[in-house]
């Protein structure tokens, strides 16, 4: 392929998410609000100490890769500007996908090359979970490129192989270092490195040690720095990740994963590609991204030994070795995704390939002009069900702007420093860099909340006495005080570290959108309707000290002592995660972020609530715990051993 085929793959791949992301319109995603504005921030301010779980548990994911992003918007880029800039960036994932089905129907003549590889990534791309994060601010469709071009590099040999094993490794490296679960598709690559086609053993040997190399020298810049800093502060490089193993005093013994949409046992494993054709958002993604390709390639994959059988070992239905070493690839990392994650982000590689392994085994299986209508039937099916069911956005789309985050902070905010306490799982620390300098941050209840006595909670409360506010989107003024139950909330958490919020004192952080100018009024002529409107403002109120309720510190102490109880006795239920206890409604709850379900008292009953699947686990009742009584069925019947102490 000349350079002129090359820069025409880029260039069309550029304008089409270039469009698109002015057609979706501006992204304002969950995470975004959470912690891709603020990780950057918190590295560049050098905010470690200042702050503490600002972002909760993803306040100390390595910032380096959204430092782009940062810098764009902070220096003032226009939203627009700034959104096609990232899109450009995304683009190029389709553009390798041609650039690898080029080399798979390296067979065809020229003309049936050229259009099956437009057919392969196409279809590649065709995937909801890619477009809606073209021009946003996620990492995922920016670190795709370099695992893509990593494969690209480990298909050929040669005397270049090691040359080629190490820029691999430089990108698998650098794709792991930016985002962890990225490190699933470097082991994936690894038999590639093992099995350079032409490769002597000497050769082969070389090249896995220049992949480890490139690799470790890539994780080296672009995330030994920041895991050094953590190692510093927290004495846990990943800090909180396997605190089992590093017993960081600032979080709990334990290592959480990620289970949000991980397959439970080999059936799950095996309905996998055909219930992702339905409209399920607990299967594989948090937003509507049914997908019919799954399916289609795996009745592909089952049908082309039994076509081989068939045609008696005529060449039309031979896998050639680059064939298999892209379809080992796309195994090898479907395989660990699944056992991993199964996110539909942490998988951008896999739903991206999923095209161009596709279109050559159906290529394989049937003459070339019903293989391309096969495979534009599976292409507009599956354009056509995200058209229909798929948002353009992950979780708002919002107007067009001059700037990507028009927070406007009250004159006090700007001058007075404080310690902001968040209350809610979307903590909000995009915030942080529109107030005081040298205020600090701390989400104390979220999705990974804290305890009470945590020494780093006390000793920013100490360090910001008579400066303490709350932080919140529920928080709504009417006359300039909060809802009554609203502050009740809050006060019920609030209590348990000796403070109330004091209605006579808030001030609101409001999102104020510039629209009116040139380019905000063209993009937003493009763009689709804007999503139902989320709050985005926030509230802050002063808190005052209050006296604790003794007799409610007690019956937290006390249930606490129950759901340790329970995590222990319940191996099959919790998968070792446990949580803080904390006040809901009348009782006590404890929140699993990655398990998606809520321990909580009911009355006297133990109930872990799986909200997003719509069911529940009985655990008994909290008196049969406290007599050590035997285990509910969900814990495994009738023996009061597995109650611990």
């Amino acid at each position: 392929m000349g350079s002129a085929a090359r820069l025409v793959a880029f260039a069309v791949s550029a304008a089409a998410c270039s469009v698109w992301t002015l057609v979706a319109g501006k992204d304002v995603n969950w995470d975004l609000l959470n912690y891709h504005y603020y990780l950057p921030f918190e590295l560049l301010a050098g905010r470690l100490e200042q702050d503490f779980f600002a972002a909760s548990a993803q306040s100390y994911l390595n910032p380096v890769g959204y430092v782009p992003f940062y810098l764009m918007v902070s220096s003032g880029w226009h939203s627009v500007f700034a959104s096609v800039a990232l899109a450009v960036a995304h683009s190029s994932s389709l553009a390798l996908l041609y650039f690898l089905a080029w080399r798979v129907f390296a067979h065809l003549p020229p003309r049936e090359r050229i259009g099956f590889s437009c057919l392969a990534a196409a279809t590649g791309g065709a995937t909801a979970v890619f477009w809606a994060t073209v021009g946003a601010s996620f990492l995922d469709p920016l670190l795709a490129p370099l695992l893509l071009g990593g494969l690209l590099l480990l298909l050929d040999a040669g005397r270049s192989a090691a040359l080629r094993a190490l820029a691999a490794g430089a990108l698998f490296g650098a794709a792991a270092a930016l985002k962890y679960s990225n490190a699933i598709f470097a082991i994936a690559a690894l038999p590639l490195v093992f099995a350079m086609p032409g490769a002597t053993r000497g050769l082969r040997l070389r090249a896995f040690l220049a992949y480890a190399a490139g690799g470790a020298l890539a994780v080296g810049v672009l995330a030994g720095p920041w895991l050094a800093m953590l190692y510093r502060e927290f004495g846990n490089p990943v800090f909180p990740l396997m605190n089992a193993w590093f017993r960081s005093p600032d979080a709990p013994p334990f290592n959480p994963g990620s289970e949000r949409f991980a397959p439970q046992g080999w059936l799950a494993v095996l309905l996998f590609p055909f219930r992702m054709v339905f409209l399920d958002r607990a299967l594989y993604s948090e937003m509507f991204a049914p997908d019919i390709r799954f399916a289609a390639l795996t009745f592909a994959a089952l049908a082309l030994p039994v076509a081989r059988a068939m045609q008696r070992g005529r060449a039309e239905g031979v896998l050639r070795a680059t064939d298999w070493r892209v379809l080992a690839f796309f195994g090898a990392s479907a395989a660990l995704w699944l056992a991993t994650s199964a996110n539909a982000r942490y998988g951008m590689v896999v739903l991206l390939l999923t095209g161009v392994c596709l279109a050559r085994l159906v290529e394989r299986l049937l003459p070339c002009g019903a293989a391309r209508v096969a495979l534009m039937v599976v292409l507009a099916v599956q354009l056509g069900t995200s058209m229909l069911a798929s948002p353009s956005r992950w979780f708002l789309a919002e107007p067009w702007s001059s700037r990507w985050l028009p927070y406007a902070a009250p004159e006090r905010a700007l001058r007075e420093p404080a310690l902001y306490l968040t209350l809610e799982v979307l903590s909000m620390s995009v915030i942080a860099p529109f107030v005081h300098p040298g205020s600090s941050f701390v989400n104390f209840r979220g999705q990974t909340s804290l305890s009470p006595d945590s020494p780093r909670l006390a000793a920013l409360l100490a360090r910001h006495r008579g400066q303490v506010r709350v932080l919140g989107r529920a928080l709504d003024l009417v006359g300039g005080k909060p809802n009554d139950g609203d502050v009740k909330a809050f006060d019920d958490t609030l209590i348990r570290i000796g403070y109330r919020v004091d209605t006579g004192d808030c001030f609101t952080i409001a999102w104020r959108p510039q629209s009116d100018d040139p380019v905000s009024r063209g993009a937003n002529w493009l763009a689709l309707a804007p999503t139902a409107p989320e709050p985005l403002s926030a509230v802050s109120c002063a808190l005052r000290p209050a006296a604790r309720d003794a007799a409610r510190s007690e019956a937290e102490r006390r249930v606490s002592a129950l759901f340790d109880r329970m995590e222990r006795a319940c191996p099959e239920v919790f998968h070792g995660h446990t949580a803080v206890t904390e006040p809901l409604r009348s009782g006590w709850s404890r929140y699993y972020v990655d398990l998606d379900a809520r321990l909580e008292t009911v009355g006297d009953r133990g109930v872990l609530n799986r909200y997003r699947a719509g069911s529940s686990v009985e655990l008994g009742r909290l008196s049969d715990w406290e007599a050590r009584a035997g285990l509910p069925a969900a814990c495994g019947g009738g023996s009061a051993e597995g109650r611990g102490s």
